[in-house]
């Protein structure tokens, strides 16, 4: 619903951004405007915050990032540097102490939305559910934005526009950007669910779970199985409030036929687990299950005249930790610029760098979650290749070059 009076001029709207989307990126980009002081509006098309688990947790600097501007202050979030992580399926030896270049902040993507909202309600950003953008036009003064509210059009109007609204942006669209890439050919499905004690034992390290049937995995990480990949993570890790018996699972697979499907059906989530695993996986309540086929793509550009995207609006990964950080780095670099040319008197031609640098951390970001996706096919040669490559992983210099790829976002 709207919380101020629509208007045809950002000088009486009082709208100098307008921001499309609600997700952990507008709502960051919003938060970093209205601390700057920018009159700023974010309009989301859900009358609701998404209750169901999406990402889970940042992997980069944009994680170090929110700690400095306080939104973790009193939760019980930490941002971490891990001794290991995963490249792709391959193990990443970081060590402790100052050289270990990564950091990683595990959070469900709703509790992340919760605290960067109230961060940007409070700095003096308006959220505006329930309006759904159409498209807009643009002039040499502003950006007329046209929507779909409480059941009547509306018309917005700011100096500058931000999609931040996701894969299938209706900014980018009626911006006329291409969005060139691919379509992975493997499926993910993804569920929360209960695991009955009797079925699943954690050993004392805390790196190795023992399923009944299954054997010996890893959580938290890709663990090659006969028939994909398969990973577990116990809700715990990222929602202290969670029971002991909730965990998180995904399997990847050749995709085949299949389409993506949210709500997943229990029976197919069983059947995907049955041939990734060669076994049966005994679980219960089963929620928030969904399939996913990923994409890896990046826009042509980031910047049309007076209108931008960010986050999965300008660039899709098969990796969603490095999405996430990408794209808060993304809101990061566009309010610095944004606040220049509005407060500091910065020629508007400042504007431009958004493009020039983001694009090129874009590009990076493709380059290795690709790489990364590649690691985990099946084949004869991804095999070799994996040997390979796991013997240089060997060395922690390499596994932290790798990291600091991973790290910048």
């Amino acid at each position: 619903m709207s919380t101020v009076a629509d208007s045809e001029h950002p000088s009486q709207s009082g709208h100098e951004v307008a921001v499309v989307g609600a997700g952990p990126v507008g709502l960051l980009l919003a938060g970093d405007l209205a601390e700057r002081g920018i009159r700023v509006v974010v309009l989301e098309r859900e009358n609701e915050p998404h209750s169901g688990p999406k990402a889970n947790g940042i992997v980069g600097s944009a994680a170090v990032a929110l700690a400095k501007r306080g939104i973790l202050t009193g939760t019980r979030l930490r941002v971490m540097t891990p001794p290991r992580f995963q490249f792709g399926s391959l193990p990443l030896r970081l060590g402790f102490g100052p050289g270990n270049p990564l950091h990683i902040l595990p959070v469900p993507q709703r509790r992340l939305e919760e605290l960067l909202e109230r961060r940007a309600v409070a700095a003096g950003a308006v959220i505006r559910r329930g309006c759904e953008v159409l498209g807009f036009a643009q002039d040499a003064d502003g950006v007329d934005v046209d929507a779909r509210e409480d059941g009547a059009t509306a018309s917005v109007r700011a100096l500058y526009l931000v999609g931040c609204d996701g894969a299938h942006s209706v900014v980018r669209k009626s911006a006329g950007i291409g969005f060139p890439g691919f379509t992975s050919d493997r499926i993910a499905r993804i569920a929360r669910v209960c695991i009955p004690a009797d079925v699943i034992t954690v050993m004392r390290t805390a790196d190795e779970l023992t399923i009944r049937g299954v054997g010996s995995v890893a959580p938290m990480r890709p663990n090659r199985m006969p028939g994909g990949s398969f990973s577990i993570a116990p809700v715990r890790a990222l929602d202290p409030t969670a029971p002991d018996d909730l965990y998180l699972i995904n399997t990847h697979e050749p995709r085949g036929q299949a389409e993506p499907t949210d709500p997943l059906p229990v029976e197919e989530l069983r059947a995907s687990l049955r041939r990734v695993l060669g076994a049966d996986l005994s679980f219960t309540d089963a929620t928030a299950a969904r399939s996913i086929v990923a994409n890896s793509r990046q826009a042509d550009a980031y910047k049309v005249g007076r209108a931008f995207v960010a986050g999965d609006a300008a660039h899709i990964f098969n990796a969603g930790g490095s999405a996430l950080n990408a794209g808060l780095n993304d809101a990061i670099e566009l309010a610095v610029r944004l606040a220049a040319v509005l407060r500091s008197g910065a020629p508007v031609g400042e504007l431009n760098g958004y493009e020039t640098v983001r694009r090129a951390a874009g590009e990076r970001t493709l380059v290795h979650t690709r790489a990364q996706a590649a690691l985990e096919r099946d084949d004869d040669g991804t095999n070799a290749l994996r040997d390979i490559v796991g013997e240089v992983l060997n060395g922690r210099g390499a596994s932290r070059r790798l990291a600091r790829l991973m790290e910048q976002g």
